[in-house]
């Protein structure tokens, strides 16, 4: 993301009350989603299928660690 009140065309910004911070996502083709969040943690499509599937209430602490470890969310 970029910086605050700044939109970049073609993303749509929210606030993720699991992470307690400002996200946006855009369509990446085929209904396949991309997403930064507020602290620059980029998700592909493949680890936001999985932290759906999961409907996991640690959202928060797997966001912790993908962000420390700079790692990717697989099943």
């Amino acid at each position: 993301m970029q910086e605050e009140n700044k939109e970049v065309p073609g993303w749509t910004y929210d606030y993720s009350d699991l992470l307690g911070m400002k996200i946006a996502y855009r369509d990446t083709g085929g209904g396949k989603l991309e997403a930064y969040t507020e602290d620059k943690t980029h998700y592909t499509w493949p680890e936001i299928k999985i932290l759906a599937e999961k409907k996991s209430e640690k959202i928060k602490q797997v966001h912790i660690l993908k962000k420390l470890f700079k790692g990717e969310i697989c099943q």
